[in-house]
């Protein structure tokens, strides 16, 4: 965490309104450095679970804890600047009629997809994900993300980064994306496709290949 700060940092985060969509109790908010943290206008935190969301709401009760799915949570479009956090992720989808199957039937990309309609143009959605968002055979929301907001850059954690708090081995990607205004072109990082890689014997994108 402290790391994504350190890259919001560089961004030039100026502060504003900030959104987490998959809270938990707040850890994003908790580690925020103060001299960011005194920047902010708000904290939108989103959690799913009714008893972490409400120690959400007694660690932090400045910040407006919904505790609801992502998926039903009403947030203006257009009026973050900036998303973080942990998104869920696994090989299963959400029902939400607004956006296409191919971002609906992996909750991690709907989580994408989702923010980025939430943040303002020039907003930043900085996410640790799945990997499969990055290496998925099929490119479908990759494109979809290409579309509305330019990949600044990703970093790929080892597999044993959520042993220690989590008990699990699991290789995940932090995405950084820059929403774009509508009709301007895509200006950021070639991840459009994945190609398979017998060496590892699953599909890899071409980020990663270039930036081993």
């Amino acid at each position: 965490i402290r790391a994504m700060y350190d890259g919001l940092k560089r961004l030039g985060f100026k502060g504003g309104r900030m959104l987490e969509p998959s809270s938990g109790v707040g850890n994003f908010v908790g580690a925020m450095p103060t001299d960011m943290s005194a920047k902010v206008n708000s904290w939108t935190m989103v959690e799913l679970d009714r008893i972490t969301g409400q120690i959400a709401k007694y660690l932090y009760p400045n910040s407006d804890v919904r505790i609801q799915g992502f998926g039903t949570a009403n947030i203006p479009d257009n009026y973050m600047d900036v998303a973080i956090g942990n998104v869920p992720f696994g090989n299963f989808g959400v029902v939400d009629r607004t956006y296409p199957k191919r971002v609906t039937k992996s909750i991690h990309n709907y989580f994408f997809a989702k923010s980025i309609d939430k943040v303002r143009p020039g907003g930043v959605v900085m996410f640790i994900t799945s990997s499969f968002t990055m290496d998925s055979k099929e490119s479908g929301i990759r494109q979809y993300i290409m579309e509305r907001a330019d990949l600044l850059g990703a970093i790929r954690l080892p597999n044993t980064s959520f042993k220690d708090n989590a008990g699990t081995e699991v290789v995940t990607d932090i995405l950084i994306l820059k929403k774009r205004k509508a009709g301007t072109e895509y200006s950021g990082e070639d991840f459009l496709d994945a190609d398979y890689d017998y060496k590892f014997g699953s599909y890899v994108s071409n980020y990663f290949k270039a930036h081993p």
